[in-house]
């Protein structure tokens, strides 16, 4: 009896499972969307022409080929969505809801009837609304993901967003992304969030870090030609708004910008999808035959600043400074981006041609920055140097711990360590005050140097203008009392050569080089650029000996000093315990020099040092 049962159920289990197949093989959704349409127009149609236009109509798969896009697509959209050119159905629900008609898109009534601009049969449906064209049933036509229309059907699918993104984001308004696929000119009417936002990309200085096709070159942030094609619509708005709330670990700056801001600089994101179809086959070809020039850079009409030029360049510096939101990085007065040097005594630690250098390439004065460079133009620099320097009224100080906590903690961190608030973006790092190995190991001179004079190549400034000698002094005295906590002992004059016994020639540089690959490379990396094979495990990170700065303001002392004897609280080891001779040495900064030098003068170096 059980066996009978079983068989009975295994057999109807069967015939339901061919009935479905039979069913899907033969009887699509798409054929029932069309019948239902079709008996709906025949009730609808008024005229004979009417009736005449639906009397012959039966279903079929609707087909357009576009091929006017740069390359072809197949569009079959109107096979479920046909309705979309029948203004009877304008209130009806999907997919029998007709496209609306706009003025505003280019769409015109001409003799009672409405003559699209973007007209189905041309252009099809996925050109403006992405989606997979080929497909007919629902989930391949429309993608695997479940928001795929947004910016598609506008306030239909906007009741899928999260509820917090729902009074900022309209769908309607982001259709505008679409739009800027064909409609590139940054001039276009229709699609003036685009504009905005395209606008508030460069005015804000994004285009540094960032890189968008055809637009910037950034290399320090992540490529956006194609975010708008990776990311959802709240996912931009979040990452603009926080750019931590996605990534713990960006170093981009909060921008403080407004809901209208940050909806225009999204849309224009959005729109970002890799491929304009604007952009045809042939000019993509002709794009490939200049792969050799440079990038493209945005020109000085984009960069320069709306901020009129007064007589006074201070004045106007300090608009252009808060129109391009320096203040997202660095602190300047009470505005505090944390992740950039202060600013706000500039004017009493750097000149004009040193800020000028910056502004116009930051790695030609600190290798190392992380700080993009900007294509402003040369009024525009001038201005915000003149700014700059009108910041040159030393704070008021009381005491060393006062200091400190103004002047110091942002690098060196509240317990001394290095860690301060900044550190993370820094190359090299902060130094480590609590390191008794290294703070011992120099004198008091040599530490009121580096606060006084700074550290050329470094971020660490020089504040001597800013502090006087007594004051260093005492801040000195607190960073070992607070910090360091141990006892200062009197260090042991080392022999040293005040200069180099060994004459600059091409035959020293090659002695040195020679030493240098077989006892440097790694931690100082055979590039000599401090990246190593040992340098991701070592703190304080190996010298970069490619700081040109650094090295063309470094002592022969101090190079041979560091060499011999080591440098304690690090991986620096004193290379005189491993046999390495003052002359040796010689080379080794010989050859150190020269890399930091160009072939000429080398030459001149090594003419110099013959008697020649």
């Amino acid at each position: 009896m059980k066996m009978r049962l079983s068989l009975a159920v295994a057999s109807i289990a069967i015939l339901v499972v061919h009935g479905l197949v039979f069913y899907q093989q033969f009887f699509h959704k798409w054929e029932n969307y069309q019948t239902s349409y079709f008996d709906q127009a025949r009730t609808l149609a008024k005229t004979d022409a009417e009736r005449e236009a639906i009397a012959g109509r039966s279903p079929k798969i609707e087909q357009i080929i576009v091929t006017q896009f740069g390359s072809e697509r197949v569009d079959r959209c109107t096979t479920c969505h046909i309705a979309s050119d029948d203004p009877r159905f304008k209130d009806s629900p999907h997919p029998y809801k007709s496209h609306p008609f706009s003025e505003e898109l280019g769409d015109k009534l001409v003799d009672g009837k409405w003559e699209r601009r973007h007209k189905f049969s041309d252009i099809g449906c996925t050109v403006c609304h992405d989606g997979q064209g080929r497909g007919l049933k629902e989930f391949f036509a429309h993608g695997e993901d479940e928001f795929w229309p947004e910016p598609m059907l506008g306030y239909v699918t906007q009741e899928n967003w999260r509820v917090d993104f729902k009074d900022k984001l309209k769908g309607k308004e982001f259709m505008q992304a679409n739009c800027a696929q064909c409609h590139t000119d940054k001039d276009f009417k229709s699609t003036p969030l685009v504009n905005k936002g395209r606008e508030l990309f460069i005015q804000k200085n994004c285009y540094g870090c960032h890189r968008i096709e055809g637009i910037s070159n950034g290399t320090l942030g992540p490529d956006l030609s194609d975010v708008g094609k990776k990311w959802k619509i709240d996912y931009l708005w979040e990452s603009v708004v926080d750019p931590r709330a996605n990534s713990a670990t960006s170093f981009m700056p909060k921008f403080n910008l407004n809901d209208d801001e940050v909806r225009a600089l999204v849309t224009f994101l959005k729109s970002r999808r890799g491929f304009n179809y604007s952009e045809t086959t042939l000019d993509r070809y002709r794009a490939t035959l200049n792969k050799g020039q440079a990038p493209p850079t945005p020109s000085t009409a984009a960069t320069t600043s709306n901020v009129p030029v007064s007589g006074d360049l201070a004045k106007t510096g300090e608009q252009l400074i808060n129109e391009r939101a320096c203040a997202a990085c660095h602190k300047i007065g009470d505005k505090d981006g944390g992740i950039a040097p202060d600013l706000s005594f500039e004017g009493l630690m750097k000149d004009e041609k040193w800020i000028i250098a910056h502004f116009k390439d930051p790695r030609s004065v600190i290798p190392d920055s992380i700080m993009p460079t900007f294509a402003f133009s040369d009024g525009d620099y001038k201005s915000m140097t003149a700014y700059l320097l009108s910041l040159n009224k030393a704070p008021t100080l009381n005491n060393p711990q006062e200091i400190y906590q103004s002047l110091c903690i942002r690098c060196h961190g509240q317990n001394g360590d290095g860690h301060g608030m900044i550190s993370t973006y820094l190359d090299p790092y902060p130094r480590d005050f609590t390191n008794a190995g290294f703070m011992n190991s120099k004198t008091d001179e040599r530490l009121a140097n580096s606060i006084k004079n700074g550290v050329a190549g470094t971020s660490m400034p020089a504040w001597g203008k800013v502090l006087n000698d007594e004051q260093i002094k005492g801040v000195l005295a607190y960073i070992n009392q607070s910090f360091t906590k141990d006892a200062r002992r009197e260090i042991k004059p080392r022999d040293v050569p005040e200069q180099n016994p060994v004459p600059m020639s091409t035959e020293s540089i090659a002695r040195g080089e020679q030493a240098y690959l077989m006892r440097c490379t790694g931690c100082h990396g055979r590039k000599a650029d401090g990246k190593g094979p040992n340098s991701l495990d070592i703190l304080p990170r190996p010298r970069n000996l490619l700081n040109s700065q650094f090295v063309s303001n470094a002592t022969d002392r101090r190079l041979f000093e560091s060499i011999l004897y080591g440098v304690q609280g690090s991986a620096m080891p004193p290379w005189i315990d491993y046999g390495l001779t003052k002359n040796d040495v010689g080379d080794l900064v010989n050859y150190i020099r020269s890399l930091n030098a160009g072939k000429k003068d080398v030459l001149a170096m090594n003419l110099f040092a013959t008697g020649h």
